[in-house]
């Protein structure tokens, strides 16, 4: 099953949820909200290991890197952020330092080490 709103693309592949944004995208509150709604609709109260592609994010305001570091990370065993550019390495990093996620989270530039550090997670 593949989901589409707004805001990013998901889907379930080999026992990981791919989450990917869409291009020039700024993200408020209300939009993390509605993104965490429309996950947990296609995980069917499931918990997995997520791929997060954040390349296309522009903007991610403080309350809502707040709101999916802690309510944003219900039914996540472990997060792999993807992230290549300038700008999306510095939304990574503030997200882990900054938020300190309550679950195992790495940044990685490439989808084959991301999916090597959720094979641990997929069981």
């Amino acid at each position: 099953m593949n989901l589409e709103n707004n805001y990013a693309s998901f889907w379930i592949k080999g026992g990981i949820l791919f989450f990917v944004y869409k291009e020039q995208i700024d993200i408020h509150l209300s939009d993390a909200m509605a993104i965490l709604t429309d996950r947990l609709k296609l995980q069917r109260e499931k918990a997995y290991p997520v791929l997060c592609d954040i390349r296309g994010v522009r903007s991610i305001d403080m309350d809502a890197r707040r709101y999916l570091a802690a309510e944003g990370s219900v039914f996540i065993k472990a997060i792999a952020l993807v992230s290549d550019t300038p700008l999306s390495l510095i939304f990574s990093k503030i997200y882990v330092t900054g938020n300190t996620p309550p679950i195992p989270t790495e940044v990685h530039t490439t989808y084959d080490d991301a999916i090597r550090f959720l094979s641990g997670f997929t069981s």
